[in-house]
């Protein structure tokens, strides 16, 4: 048969060319799939504070990510609220020397005021 396949074909290029799109529909599936890519790094979860004193929120602009937690801590004498502007959170009364803690759970910003003194206005941006 002196090393053709009954259409002629010489058997060892046929098996190159075979090998060669095999390979390639491999790589092409790696790339659709995502295989072999390198995932996006994960960071744990974080703590971040705002500390209300003197009338204020501090800091007055915080960014943070999606799954941290943020914590109000009210060093005032009075008792102050941490409240979503869209009404979608509300800590409720955080009395002096107390604290109120929410995980964030969504991107963008978080526009937030104290119900009880309305000029106490800050943003937590969610990245």
């Amino acid at each position: 048969m002196n090393g053709a396949d009954p259409e002629g074909a010489p058997r060892k290029g046929r098996t190159r060319l075979l090998e060669r799109a095999t390979i390639a529909l491999a790589a092409l599936g790696s790339m659709l799939l995502g295989i072999g890519c390198a995932p996006e790094p994960r960071t744990r979860p974080a703590v971040r504070q705002v500390i209300i004193r003197e009338m204020r929120y501090e800091p007055v602009e915080l960014t943070v990510a999606v799954g941290d937690t943020v914590e109000w801590v009210n060093r005032d004498l009075v008792p102050h609220t941490a409240t979503a502007r869209s009404r979608e959170w509300n800590s409720g009364n955080i009395a002096a020397d107390e604290s109120w803690r929410m995980i964030v759970r969504t991107r963008g910003a978080l526009a937030y005021a104290c119900l009880f003194h309305p000029g106490m206005q800050a943003t937590v941006i969610a990245q």
